[in-house]
């Protein structure tokens, strides 16, 4: 069964925002990419095939990009 969820993305102070937009956007998977205003910098939706390719997701293409400090990822339930 297929999975959705939002991904919190922090980045570090002076790196461009853009570029790592476009690095998120690349990922098979991701189906938006927003720079956004509040206590996190990118909202990423993904949909993934299940909950092993999420993470795998998260952890070798998400975090590996340069800039970004911090992800907190929200699975949708319903």
């Amino acid at each position: 069964m297929a999975v959705k969820a939002y991904i919190l993305v922090d980045i570090t102070t002076g790196v461009k925002t853009q570029e790592i937009l476009d690095k998120l956007n690349s990922i098979a998977g991701v189906k938006t990419a927003e720079a956004v205003s509040g206590p996190h910098d990118i909202v990423v939706v993904v949909e993934t095939a299940d909950l092993k390719s999420l993470g795998n997701l998260v952890l070798s293409r998400v975090r590996t990009i340069t800039g970004v400090t911090k992800t907190i990822t929200c699975c949708c339930v319903q």
